[in-house]
């Protein structure tokens, strides 16, 4: 059941979006629609509903997709690596080298990491930059070692 002050929050919120819209260029979010002099709280192209909200300006993404890039890759890179390491066991009836079964085991866990990270990418997007600078080194810096181990493993053996 709704409160009386429920619709009159709706009231109030429809009047002042009616309000900003009326002398100004917005576009709908939805479809590009410029919603000046707007009547009613749908957008007449695509009959999107409307609401007048507070958001940031300009969100900085570029930390956050630099971060979580090497987390992805590796973790889609281990569920592929993951089909040789099955067929090569029952092919065999021997197990992969360790370092392999290492490095899909780090895969796995950095696409984990990685999604966690998209998870809560609101807090990480609320660090200072220089904060998100660190991260995104760190998670290059950690996958870019890993890869340079791999390759010397793969040398030696």
């Amino acid at each position: 059941m709704s409160s009386p002050d429920g619709d009159h929050d709706a009231v109030d919120e429809t009047r002042l979006l009616l309000s900003f819209v009326r002398d100004r260029d917005v576009l709908c979010p939805l479809c590009g629609y410029n919603l000046r002099n707007l009547t009613h709280a749908r957008c007449p192209e695509c009959r999107e509903e409307l609401a007048l909200a507070v958001s940031a300006r300009n969100l900085r993404f570029g930390w956050f997709l630099a971060t979580i890039t090497p987390g992805l890759f590796s973790g889609i890179a281990a569920g592929f690596l993951l089909i040789p390491m099955i067929g090569t066991t029952i092919a065999s009836g021997g197990s992969p080298p360790w370092f392999i079964v290492v490095l899909d085991a780090f895969g796995w866990l950095s696409g984990i990491f990685a999604l966690l990270l998209i998870k809560y990418r609101f807090a990480f997007l609320a660090q200072r930059l220089t904060v998100q600078w660190t991260w995104a080194a760190l998670a290059w810096a950690v996958h870019v070692a890993v890869f340079a181990v791999l390759v010397a493993l793969i040398f030696l053996s």
